[in-house]
């Protein structure tokens, strides 16, 4: 057996089953009915998975644009690439939809689906990151940074809470539903009104505290900023609360154990934290390799918490331990202690050394997420005997 599925797990594939709870009125009264009615476009010969990986292509279509008219992500584009951007991600949504639609109407449904879909998602909130960070030309800066922790952070927070719950919950104001078509809105007002519309002012006062005079002054992207760290805080808060009410149910006559099991889920959260801090220490000692090699740096983190985040979905799926350590988190922390013997102890030229270590350090991350990919991809499948992205077992007529 690889690295990841230990041999005697490989049988927990076969109890796998899919349970979610979605608790969005837009799911469930407009979005779904649209999914049902756009799946019918996909062949039944055509695989869940390949659906899913298409839905991809358009975020990939979506970043091609930012890459060509805004590679520094502080400019502004022509209108018709914001629309473009709001078009790219609402297709990837509905193809994230149709590919659960679509597995339960050819008889696919299965543990690969589910990884592979999450794998996906995961994928994507780095590359939505740099999408949204271009419409409001945040640049290579902090608040790039901060875009994609706090998108990171819904997601890792919900593949964490499923591997405990076992379910995926969706609150009312969700993430895949709401959240992304709040973007898409985003993405539609800069189209008409322009990328200057973030620098309307919504409050510029005078406020006196204490007998001190201070200006203070809220634009709208700065209330966006704000709106976007209160959700995170509510999604941390109710994704606890839904851990600790799963082992209150699971042991409703046992309050030590509750107590137990839901201290032992937390920690759950802090190699996920220690990571960030660790990306905190590499850009203020080194602040070039963000505003010089920013995107490296980004997609670097990006494989990284893919693997991480797939790994955890993994363990769901297979009933293992949760993996609190996870080679690639490391990498950081490798690049800062070179980064500076390299300038202090050998006086290597400061842009020169930032370049390399953080070209090297996206590729070894993409090397161990991709390892990780095809190397459970493989052993799922032959032991399912089943194909990734074509269908091998047609679904009954019958049935």
């Amino acid at each position: 057996m690889g690295n990841f599925i230990p041999e005697d797990k490989l049988a927990n594939l076969k109890k796998y089953k899919y349970s979610s709870e979605d608790h969005s009125l837009i799911s469930k009264y407009i979005l779904k009915k649209w999914w049902n009615t756009f799946v019918l476009v996909f062949p039944q010969s055509m695989a869940p998975n390949l659906i899913t990986l298409l839905g991809l292509g358009f975020i990939l279509m979506n970043l091609a644009v930012v890459f060509y008219y805004n590679p520094t992500l502080d400019k502004q584009v022509p209108s018709w690439c914001y629309f473009f951007y709001a078009f790219g991600l609402f297709m990837y949504q509905t193809f994230d939809g149709c590919d659960g639609c679509h597995a339960r109407r050819t008889g696919q449904s299965g543990p690969l689906g589910e990884l592979f879909d999450h794998s996906i998602d995961a994928i994507n909130t780095t590359l939505g990151s740099i999408i949204f960070a271009s419409v409001l030309q945040f640049g290579y800066g902090k608040l790039l940074l901060l875009t994609q922790f706090s998108t990171i952070c819904n997601f890792y927070l919900s593949t964490w809470e499923e591997y405990h719950t076992h379910t995926l919950y969706l609150s009312a104001f969700s993430g895949p539903v709401e959240g992304i078509l709040m973007i898409c809105g985003v993405f539609i007002l800069t189209g008409i009104f322009g990328p200057q519309m973030f620098s309307y002012k919504l409050f510029d006062k005078d406020i006196t505290i204490a007998g001190t005079t201070n200006h203070i002054t809220v634009d709208l992207k700065t209330a966006y900023i704000v709106l976007g760290l209160i959700s995170l805080y509510f999604n941390i808060a109710l994704a606890l609360k839904n851990v600790n009410h799963y082992y209150e149910k699971k042991f409703p006559k046992d309050g030590l154990k509750i107590k137990y099991e839901s201290e032992q889920a937390v920690k759950g959260l802090a190699p996920f934290f220690l990571y960030y801090f660790s990306i905190g220490a590499l850009v203020t000692y080194r602040p070039e390799i963000l505003s010089a090699n920013g995107i490296p740096l980004v997609l670097s983190i990006g494989s990284t918490m893919a693997f991480c985040v797939g790994r955890i979905i993994l363990a769901h799926l297979t009933l293992q331990g949760f993996p609190y350590f996870n080679t690639a988190m490391l990498i950081p922390s490798v690049q800062l202690v070179i980064s500076q013997v390299l300038i202090y102890g050998f006086d290597f030229n400061t842009s020169t050394v930032s370049f390399y270590v953080t070209w090297f350090g996206w590729v070894l991350t993409v090397m161990i997420h991709m390892g990780f990919v095809f190397e459970i991809i493989h052993e799922i499948t032959t032991y399912l005997d089943i194909y990734a992205l074509t269908i091998k077992h047609k679904k009954p007529k019958n049935q």
